[in-house]
């Protein structure tokens, strides 16, 4: 679902649209399937204005808080305002929960400003649906419902499992469920209304190459700087990159080296990213570099806005010929989320948001 993948955490911590972050590889498990319906909750008020009745929510997506390995934090503790609308630590607990066992503790601070980032995005486009009485009919959500329902029981890994069993396990029921689809349906129908033929027709000619099928796979090392502000910092960060790249012009393992220095979780290992397309995965700094590195190369010290990377391209896919009708429906897909970035964006640069994380 769209709306969903907006406000997807990367489980990774290096960051969203960047190298380390978590790609959704289209099969259902108990992990990802989070992803299509948490962390959406409507009150009373709001689901009446959207569906002309309230929707069941017992428990609003909130699961038991994490406590700190210091100590407990406050789970009613407002960590954020949305144009007055509260965010509570729950909130980012019931999300963080999931991925905890997951990650290196050292990337948990960052992990909880994402999170927090991405639920100021859903209090936004929740008070927009609401604002703009955004609807869709019933018979859509049951649709989709439908469609989870068969995915499940079509998947040798989860074939004996129900749907209710996945919304259980994630704390949520069909209830949250179908208000989440109902507002990612509703969300998607109005930022695609400017996304036609032309558009998209248009769209594909300039960015071929992102549906051609070309691809690199590599690995990286990163030193991060994101939490950075002093320029003796900054400084210091760069005498790293290049102290690790020295090591690398020497015969030191790649690997190796990832795995002792970079602070990306993939470093664990060895940086390795897998397989990604020129636009839409990675930021252009980063995608630039590695499709400009040769096979077998690794690359000098690339900055991108989360740090110092080295890139060691390690395989690439060449590009196929292929037609505007073959992609045309990943081409509206890429469409529909620019307009849906962009509309976040100018909710953002709109709203009262105050951040006490």
């Amino acid at each position: 679902m769209l709306f969903s993948g907006l406000l997807a955490v990367s489980v990774l911590g290096c960051g969203k649209n960047e190298p380390g972050n978590m790609q959704s590889n289209g099969k259902v498990d108990e992990k990802n399937f989070a992803d299509i319906h948490k962390n959406v909750s409507f009150d009373k008020n709001d689901k009446e204005k959207m569906h002309g009745a309230a929707v069941p929510m017992d428990g609003g997506g909130h699961g038991s808080s994490l406590p700190s390995k210091k100590e407990k934090a406050d789970s009613n503790k407002v960590i954020a305002t949305v144009n007055g609308e509260k965010i509570l630590r729950k909130d980012l607990d019931a999300i963080l929960s999931r991925f905890e066992q997951h990650v290196d503790p050292s990337v948990v601070p960052s992990m909880e400003l994402q999170i927090t980032d991405r639920l100021v995005a859903q209090s936004l486009l929740r008070q927009f649906v609401v604002e703009k009485k955004l609807t869709i009919p019933d018979e859509v959500v049951d649709k989709e419902i439908a469609k989870m329902r068969d995915n499940i029981k079509n998947n040798p890994a989860t074939k004996d499992k129900s749907l209710e069993q996945f919304l259980e396990f994630q704390g949520s029921n069909i209830g949250e469920l179908k208000t989440a689809i109902g507002m990612s349906a509703a969300l998607e129908n109005y930022v695609s209304k400017n996304v036609d033929d032309k558009a998209m027709e248009e769209y594909f000619m300039k960015n071929i190459a992102s549906f051609n099928g070309e691809t690199v796979a590599a690995s990286h090392i990163l030193v991060d700087t994101k939490n950075m502000k002093a320029q003796d910092e900054f400084d210091k960060a760069k005498a790293k990159i290049d102290s690790i790249k020295k090591e690398l012009d020497g015969g030191a393992d790649f690997a190796e080296l990832a795995k002792k220095y970079s602070d990306c979780p993939t470093g664990k290992s060895g940086g390795d990213l897998g397989a990604f397309p020129r636009h839409g995965a990675m930021v252009e700094a980063f995608a630039s570099a590695a499709f400009a590195t040769e096979v077998g190369k690794i690359s000098d010290p690339v900055k991108t806005e989360f740090g110092y990377h080295i890139i060691k391209v390690t395989n690439r896919t060449p590009a196929k010929d292929v037609s505007f009708s073959e992609v045309k429906g990943q081409v509206k897909d890429e469409l529909v989320g620019k307009e849906m970035s962009n509309l976040i964006k100018d909710l953002k640069e709109k709203a009262k948001i105050e951040v006490s994380l």
